[in-house]
């Protein structure tokens, strides 16, 4: 069997957002980027991909409903739960360099 490697083509970002922070996520971000060994726009990118994706998620199990249900009076929250799964190094995300 042959393996060939993937050689992630390094991806250009053309767009600028402005973002304010709080000093506590400032200073989990600035964390995160030392453990990682990355820079902090690098780990506040992958974060907000997370959250942007957490968020399509959560859009999506509410189209799920039937479409006669009532919604619940009672405030609600997101819970996010993490599950660690084997992925195909073939994968399209995994070709262009992304991490999970």
């Amino acid at each position: 069997m042959c393996y060939s490697r993937v050689v992630a083509k390094e991806k250009t970002y053309s767009e600028v957002l402005n973002l304010r922070v709080d000093e506590p996520l400032a200073k989990e971000i600035k964390r995160i980027a030392g453990q990682k060994e990355a820079s902090e726009s690098e780990v506040a990118r992958m974060l907000l991909g997370w959250g942007v994706e957490a968020h399509r998620s959560m859009e999506a199990k509410e189209l799920l409903r039937p479409y006669d249900a009532k919604l619940s009076d009672e405030p609600q929250r997101m819970r996010v739960t993490v599950v660690w799964e084997d992925v195909d190094p073939d994968e399209e995300w995994h070709a262009r360099g992304e991490t999970l």
